[in-house]
């Protein structure tokens, strides 16, 4: 009797692993097929029938997973800002400068990887330098202070810089709001030219304006380190 009882406490056991395991695996066809979405028709004119269209599942499994497409939205966007913040080197044995063209790089390559997720963001029109603004408040505020955090993070690799005197003694947290101009000017010219350019050429060019933005006049004429 014992046994059957400890068989029988682990079928909901057994249930709600499967449960959570077939969760996740429509949150991860859901969000796939919401960036998407998003990135073809922008956040406000996306419908949640043309997320469950590309998902290829019903429309009644899709409000099982999610309440609606704000609830995708700020997901999607939560998880990438984090994955992004994550980016920005941390390492002190690096040179200031180092670190920065090391995050351009990373940063870049991350999105080119990702370039629904960039299409959405830079068809919204935020600009990126400043606190975003939550398009139609579709953006939690998780994701928002997420944001800021990369932002500040920019700011103090830039004032090490400042301090050892590699950058310009300029504001930090301007520094950083105009090298992230400097990602977003690119990164939309590299899309609407059909993002045809050689990536590692686009990381290049944003290294360069970068360590010219920082730096200042000379420095624009040496080779970013790559």
């Amino acid at each position: 009797m014992k046994r059957e009882r400890n068989g029988a406490a682990t079928k909901p056991t057994a249930r709600r692993k499967l449960d959570a395991a077939r969760r996740e695996m429509y949150r991860k066809l859901v969000f796939e097929a919401a960036e998407a979405v998003f990135a073809e028709h922008g956040f406000t004119d996306a419908k949640m029938g043309d997320i469950a269209l590309e998902a290829g599942i019903s429309l009644k499994t899709l409000y099982t997973v999610f309440e609606g497409k704000q609830e995708i939205y700020q997901a999607i966007t939560e998880i990438r800002c984090a994955e992004l913040l994550s980016l920005v080197p941390s390492d002190p044995v690096l040179s200031p400068l180092q670190a920065v063209m090391d995050g351009v790089r990373a940063s870049v390559d991350y999105l080119l990887r990702h370039p629904h997720f960039l299409r959405t963001h830079l068809r919204e029109g935020n600009a990126w330098a400043v606190q975003p603004r939550a398009s139609a408040d579709a953006l939690a505020p998780e994701a928002v202070a997420i944001w800021q955090e990369h932002l500040d993070r920019q700011a103090q690799l830039i004032q090490r810089g400042i301090d050892a005197g590699v950058f310009l003694d300029e504001d930090p947290q301007l520094m950083t709001k105009m090298m992230t101009a400097v990602y977003q000017v690119h990164l939309a010219d590299w899309l609407e030219h059909g993002g045809t350019q050689d990536p590692s050429e686009l990381t290049r060019r944003i290294q360069r304006h970068t360590r010219h933005l920082l730096c200042g006049g000379d420095a624009a004429q040496g080779t970013a380190p790559a």
